[in-house]
């Protein structure tokens, strides 16, 4: 899975101060952030700690920062989840609008009490399917003065950005529009010169709302499917990616869709791509990513259509599997003793029985020991920054009650992958990182390799990338908290593997 969480999360919670001295003037300087694709204005001397996060630490425990970041998701999405991180349990009543840079911003003011009282002024802006939000917290006797110098300067400079002008492409970008029933996906179409038919292939992305470059900030500004489209597109296969429905400019609702929506999505972008004079029908494949991989099993068994099958990281067990051992892993990577790690499995355990026969009253009260069990494990310090422990239990509660009522959550524990993995017989890459916690190559190898040996599958070729983590970056231990830190590229070894394997495979056309 792409994201921990599929849910939406803007991180902005300050978990401890820096000390620099105070100064009674704010300048103001300019500044790119490639991971939220925005342009804005930050107080010079305040330090950056996180993406998008600006803490200005004048003095110890000082609760002052600004947050500048974007999400592929509606205002209404990106509010709501915002709430439980600002103690809330419903939206503030706008304060007003303001325009700025051709967005129109909704002002939001409201206090908080995590981790100290502040009070907090919001905006929140969509465009281009992306809403932007820019948040100050202050302390509040300073919320006046810092709303002058601070946060309505950078509302009135923030503007979104694109990335660089990319004029010397080799090849052709089309922006398209696939219709799936009552869901209009948007995307783009890369296509090598020359009038084709070229062949191509589809990218489907991992859990989480993803935007068509399965664009990963605020953990990271690696944008794996642009990546992929680019040095596809420049070796002579054409390339569709889409935002998924409802995120980004696709419509339809996110939240409401299984995994066999997702597949729903990726088999009208396949039948568009087949549909076109400039594409080769006969070789259209798919490529998925994590989730993905699910995906492109299920559209591939049996199918004898598509040409090809290439999965990153695709699991080849069932959802209950997967977690276990993916929840084991993330835990490990962030030093959890083991005790913590067997509760948490256990945890896990008895809260997918109870989903399979939707007790969710007993899956509530266990969901709440559980977590009041791991505060009171927590050193004071870090017990002190909840605040409020019943009103935090609270927002946990209606948040993971949530993602586990799910429809998505459901569909996803129910799939086992490996009949339909048992199911194809096309040309199979499959690609692991030796490094994933998310979806661990030791576990997924062999049940893909025995499923793909019932299928018969004359075609099969798996690698594992030694030191790649699930999104394929040349990493250190793997763990997600280290994203970030890393180059916003691939390991060397990935894209050289999938462009020699596709060359042996199909034809590419001549100018």
């Amino acid at each position: 899975m792409t994201n921990i969480s599929r849910w939406l999360l803007l991180i902005f919670i300050l978990t401890g101060a820096l000390a620099v001295s105070a100064q009674a003037e704010i300048t103001l300087e300019a500044y790119t952030d490639e991971i939220f694709g925005l342009e804005s204005v930050v107080p010079e001397t305040w330090t950056e700690v996180s993406p998008g996060l600006y803490v200005r630490s004048a003095f110890e425990n000082d609760p002052t920062w600004i947050a500048q970041q974007a999400a592929p998701v509606p205002a209404n999405t990106a509010l709501n989840a915002l709430l439980p991180q600002m103690g809330l349990t419903e939206a503030p009543e706008p304060a007003g609008e303001r325009e700025a840079n051709g967005l129109t911003w909704t002002l939001y003011e409201t206090e908080v009490s995590i981790p100290v009282h502040a009070s907090m002024d919001l905006a929140l802006a969509s465009f281009g399917g992306r809403t932007f939000l820019v948040a100050l917290n202050a302390v509040p006797d300073e919320r006046d003065a810092l709303y002058e110098a601070v946060f309505l300067p950078a509302v009135d400079a923030l503007r979104p950005w694109a990335g660089p002008e990319a004029t010397d492409l080799p090849y052709a970008q089309e922006e398209v529009q696939i219709e799936n029933g009552d869901v209009t996906l948007a995307g783009t179409l890369t296509l090598p010169p020359g009038d084709g038919p070229h062949p191509a292939v589809v990218l489907v992305s991992g859990s989480g709302p993803q935007d068509r470059d399965e664009s990963l900030a605020p953990v990271s500004s690696i944008r794996p499917f642009r990546l992929i489209a680019d040095a596809l597109t420049r070796n002579g296969i054409a390339v569709l990616r889409y935002d998924d429905r409802g995120t980004a400019e696709s419509t339809g609702d996110y939240n409401t869709a299984t995994l066999h929506d997702f597949a729903s999505d990726a088999q009208a972008a396949i039948d568009y791509l087949m549909s076109r004079d400039d594409i080769d029908p006969e070789q259209v494949g798919i490529l998925g990513h994590s989730e993905g991989g699910l995906v492109a099993a299920m559209l591939a068994a049996g199918d004898t259509d598509l040409a090809f099958l290439i999965a990153l990281a695709g699991p080849a067990v069932g959802g209950h599997e997967l977690l276990e051992v993916q929840n084991r892993r993330l835990m490990e990577t962030a030093g959890a003793s083991e005790e913590q790690i067997e509760g948490q499995l256990e945890f896990l355990r008895q809260a997918f029985e109870l989903v399979n026969v939707q007790d969710w009253g007993a899956l509530e009260t266990l969901l709440e020991d559980t977590v009041r069990d791991q505060i009171e494990d927590l050193p004071e310090s870090q017990r002190a920054v909840l605040g409020d422990v019943d009103a935090y239990v609270e927002q946990v509660l209606e948040t993971q009650m949530e993602t586990f009522r799910s429809d998505w959550f459901a569909s996803f524990l129910a799939y086992d992958p490996v009949e339909d993995w048992q199911s194809v017989t096309i040309p199979v890459l499959a690609i692991f990182g030796g490094l994933d916690v998310q979806v661990d190559a030791e576990q997924n190898v062999p049940p893909l390799e025995a499923a793909l040996a019932v299928a018969e599958n004359p075609d099969v070729t798996i690698v594992t990338i030694p030191n790649a983590n699930h999104l394929f970056q040349e990493a250190i231990t793997g763990g997600v908290q280290e994203y970030g830190m890393l180059e916003p590229d691939f390991t060397d070894e990935l894209l050289p593997t999938i462009i020699d394997w596709l060359a042996e495979r199909v034809q590419v056309a001549t100018e």
